[in-house]
């Protein structure tokens, strides 16, 4: 396999090629072979063809008629010519240079390749001396500027400032003639920073092979001296340091790398330029982290708005056109009442079931109506509860007397349990009221030729008086997924329920949502035709 660096004024490319003949030029890819197209005014059509042979070597063509390719700067290649060349070789044509190496590991020498503790990615201990207690001289001023260098870094706003300022530090900073900042896309690298101080530089952007260690090791490496390696192929590079930075499971998403090119006089690049250099991915590793963090956040909070206010529209909408139903619906309820009253004084029975039939549909769409709307309130915050003094005995007695016509409605026996002790509760009976009527409906409505219980009583429940109302019946009963989603608006129990016995679905939602609002809940127990118990309940005296 071959890396292959393609650079001029225009673009460069980084790639990799697997096996076979690569051709270069200015023209479209030919039948069969492998193109790189050039955006080069200097390059031929069909300019250069390379192959990997054994050996460590290359095969290089050159397949133009008229321009020649310069090889590691001094060999010339003639039109037509062709030779193999040892790796990494660097190709010289018009504007481009194209430099080509293997993609197999290089050999570096044990001797120069060596490496510093690995940077924390999560928690544990700091194995490392601080960078005050190291040997390596440097000035207070100096480690005090690093350490700046590293917190602005981190407090970055963006992707492209981390890697910017990034690569600045490890010129500016640190000293070195070449920053880069590389990330992982997918099997491959890409070059997000480069900083240098002569961009006529010659040598290699960077080593595949020293990558790919980062990549495994988890860790910085560097070569001090490219020199003592004898087989390592930088050309003209002395030192390369490289630190990968993590994302927050640990794994390697890029590293910053460094080099220093050949000088015959200088400081190799030791372990204070490598500790600085890992400080640097570790400040970009955790800024990006936090980027992430913060979008994700952003993400979650602008989705949890536009649902809120998704939900505030919906609600809005839901009382307005309740409001403007209700008007006309209670007029002809009125009406249907009045000429109740009057085919009565006429003596014209004829007319009386159809206006009691008007009468009752008006009831029962203003039913619907009125849960619609408190709902809606419910759900926008609107809900008010009134804190009234009320006599719980009392208030369940009457309302079990007007019950009495649902429970016959089905052929069902009604039987009350609430005895007359008690005491005084403070709270809205309306509320109270209008959650017993849909519990005890629900039984009388999913019962037939049963019994359905009504059975109060008042406890302490953590030292706080509470009142439960428990509501027991012998219907269909349900299963555990059916009690699953019971309380959700606008479900019944299942899709044949809303046909065969009616209602929205809305009941037992504000119901429950009503005893939350007066300190309580509804629990239920059921079985699948052996019937249900519902018990609600709610503080007896609200503060």
């Amino acid at each position: 396999m071959l890396t292959l660096t393609v650079a001029n004024k225009l673009e460069t490319q980084q790639l990799t090629h697997s096996s076979g003949p690569l051709e270069f030029g200015r023209g479209p890819a030919r039948t069969g072979t492998a193109r790189v197209v050039v955006k080069d005014a200097f390059v031929s059509r069909d300019h250069i063809r390379i192959e990997e042979v054994p050996g460590r070597k290359v095969k290089v063509t050159n397949l133009s008629a008229k321009a020649s390719v310069t090889v590691d700067g001094h060999a010339i290649l003639n039109p037509g010519a062709d030779c193999d060349y040892l790796l990494p070789v660097r190709l010289a044509v018009g504007e481009t240079i194209i430099d080509v190496d293997t993609g197999d590991a290089e050999p570096l020498s044990v001797n120069a390749l060596r490496t510093i503790a690995a940077p924390r990615t999560g928690g544990g201990t700091v194995v490392a001396p601080p960078l005050i207690e190291r040997n390596e001289a440097a000035r207070p001023e100096e480690i005090v500027e690093w350490l700046e260098t590293v917190v602005n870094v981190q407090k970055a706003g963006d992707r492209e400032a981390f890697y910017k300022q990034a690569a600045d530090a490890l010129v500016e900073k640190i000293g070195l003639d070449t920053g880069i900042v590389l990330v992982k896309d997918g099997e491959a690298w890409r070059v997000t920073a480069h900083v240098s101080k002569d961009d006529q530089a010659k040598g290699r952007a960077f080593s595949h092979a020293l990558l790919n260690q980062a990549l495994t090791g988890k860790r910085t490496f560097y070569v001090g001296s490219a020199a003592a390696g004898g087989g390592e192929s930088l050309v003209g590079v002395q030192g390369v340091v490289v630190s990968p930075f993590f994302d927050a499971k640990g794994n390697v998403v890029g590293v910053v790398y460094g080099s220093r090119m050949q000088r015959a006089k200088g400081r190799e690049i030791g372990p204070l330029e490598a500790q600085v250099a890992q400080l640097l991915a570790t400040a970009v590793g955790a800024g990006l982290q936090r980027l992430a963090h913060d979008e994700e956040a952003n993400r979650l909070r602008v989705a949890k708005e536009a649902a809120e206010e998704a939900d505030r529209t919906k609600s809005g909408f839901l009382a307005m056109v309740s409001h403007e139903l209700r008007t006309p619906l209670t007029t002809i309820i009125g009406y249907s009442e009045m000429l109740l009253e009057q085919a009565a004084d006429d003596n014209l029975p004829q007319y009386t079931a159809d206006l009691t039939q008007i009468h009752t549909a008006g009831q029962h769409l203003l039913a619907l109506i009125n849960d619609i709307l408190d709902f809606s309130k419910i759900e926008a915050g609107k809900l008010e509860i009134a804190r009234e003094q009320y006599s719980p005995a009392s208030l369940i007695s009457d309302l079990m007397v007007s019950v009495e016509p649902l429970t016959k409605k089905n052929n069902n026996k009604l039987e009350v349990d609430v005895p007359a002790d008690l005491g005084q509760g403070v709270g809205d009976p309306t509320r109270i009221r209008q959650c017993v009527l849909n519990l005890v409906g629900n039984a009388c409505k999913f019962t037939k030729d049963g019994t359905v219980k009504v059975a109060a009583r008042r406890e302490k429940v953590g030292g706080v008086e509470m009142l439960r109302i428990a509501v027991s019946d012998t219907g269909i009963g349900m299963s555990p997924e059916q009690v699953g989603r019971l309380f959700q608006a606008f479900t019944q129990v299942d899709s044949s329920a809303g046909r065969k016995y009616g209602g929205t679905g809305l009941g037992l939602a504000i119901s429950q949502k009503l005893c939350a609002a007066m300190g309580g809940t509804i629990t239920v127990a059921s079985e699948a035709g052996k019937g249900s118990t519902f018990t609600m309940t709610i503080k007896a005296a609200l503060a």
